[in-house]
């Protein structure tokens, strides 16, 4: 299993480059919410993204999130 860490005050302040780096997405990942979404569904593994801060970011994000892992079979999400 993956397990991720992410940081609400690093996405505050580096936005997708920081989110292209920890969670390794793809060279054709579109830097907005829907292609998140899209990124985080295709994940094939057993992957559990924990945010911490989430305070820090958009309740848009978080619901990116949030949804990707009902949808996922391989993905869970968790935050503070």
């Amino acid at each position: 299993m993956n397990i991720i860490e992410l940081d609400g005050k690093k996405i505050k302040l580096l936005s997708h480059e920081y989110l292209i780096e920890m969670l390794d997405l793809p060279s054709y990942y579109g830097r907005n919410l829907d292609a998140l979404y899209d990124c985080l569904t295709e994940i094939g593994v057993e992957t559990e993204i924990h945010l911490i801060n989430s305070k820090d970011i958009s309740l848009d994000l978080y619901d990116t999130f949030f949804d990707a892992a009902c949808e996922s079979d391989f993905l869970t999400f968790s935050s503070d």
